[in-house]
C-alpha cells in the first residue's frame, strides 16, 4: 500500500490542488489527513470538499475544532482568531457537520494519526523531550502528526535515551528500521513554517518501509490574492512567501 499524508491545508486551495496533482502521479492507494483543513486561508469550503472527495481518513485539527466549537477561538492570537471567525461564517452546513464529526486520533492498519500529539491534539511536538509523551502512548511503530508546520521526524528505540530528531525542510526519506518507533510530520500543505514556502506532503510505502517527504512549488500569489480579496489579515497572506 502507498499512503498519501497531508496536513495543515488551512484553506489554501492553490496549494492543495497542486499537492493533489502531484499525489495523482505518485499512484497512492489511500489518503490520510492530519487535520487543520481550514483556518487562515480563503477557501475553506473548497478544501473541505477536496479532502472529502478523496475519501481521506482524517483527524480533527485545532483550527477545525475552533470553527465548530464556540469560544474555542479565544485560545488563538488576534489574527488567527479573525481568520477563524471569518471561516465560521463561510462554512456550509455540510462542511461544518463533517468537521464536527472528526475524531482527534485514527488508526489504519498499523499506522496511527493525530494532529498535535497522541495524548493532546493541541500540543506542539517540537523537541525530543516533547515527543516522548506520544511515544509512550503509541501502540504502533509508526504515527503521523502535524500542527507545527515543520517537515521532520523523530525516531525512538525505547531506551532511556531521548528520541532523535531529524528536520527535513527540503524533503527527505525516512527508512523505517526494526526496533524503532517513528513520529513523522509531513509538513504543511497550506502554510509551511520551516523556512521553505513550498507545499509539503509525504508518501508512505508500507512494502518498502519508507516515508518520503516531498516539497513542491505552487501558485503562492494566487493564494495570497484570495486572502486579500476576502479581507483576511494581510500578515497571514504575506508569510506564505517566506515559509514562516
Amino acid at each position: 500500500m502507498r499512503y498519501a499524508i497531508i496536513s495543515d491545508i488551512h484553506g489554501n486551495l492553490p496549494a492543495l490542488q497542486r499537492v493533489l496533482v502531484a499525489l495523482d502521479e505518485e499512484d497512492v492507494d489511500c489518503y490520510l489527513c492530519l487535520g487543520d483543513v481550514v483556518g487562515y486561508g480563503a477557501s475553506p469550503n473548497e478544501c473541505c470538499q477536496r479532502v472529502r472527495q478523496s475519501d481521506a481518513i482524517c483527524v480533527r485539527g485545532n483550527h477545525d475544532a475552533a470553527v465548530v466549537q464556540p469560544r474555542k477561538e479565544d485560545w488563538f492570537n488576534p489574527e488567527a482568531r479573525a481568520c477563524l471567525l471569518w471561516t465560521r461564517q463561510q462554512l456550509t452546513p455540510q462542511n461544518r457537520q463533517w468537521l464536527a464529526s472528526l475524531n482527534s486520533t485514527a488508526q489504519i492498519d498499523d499506522v496511527l494519526l493525530c494532529h498535535g500529539s497522541i495524548p493532546d491534539p493541541d500540543y506542539y511536538i517540537t523537541t525530543p523531550q516533547g515527543a516522548v509523551f506520544s511515544f509512550e502512548a503509541m501502540a504502533t511503530s509508526l504515527a503521523f502528526f502535524g500542527h507545527t508546520h515543520y517537515a521532520e521526524w523523530y525516531a525512538y528505540d525505547g531506551t532511556e535515551q531521548l528520541p532523535s530528531q531529524h528536520s527535513h525542510p527540503d524533503g527527505g526519506i525516512c527508512r523505517l528500521e526494526e526496533g524503532y518507533q517513528y513520529l513523522i510530520n509531513p509538513g504543511a500543505v497550506g502554510q509551511p513554517r520551516d523556512g521553505n514556502p513550498q507545499a509539503s506532503f509525504a508518501v508512505y510505502d508500507d512494502e518498502r518501509r519508507e516515508v518520503a517527504i516531498r516539497r513542491i512549488d505552487y501558485d503562492i500569489p494566487a493564494a495570497q490574492q484570495k486572502m486579500f480579496a476576502a479581507g483576511l489579515p494581510q500578515s497571514m497572506a504575506l508569510r506564505l512567501s517566506l515559509g514562516i
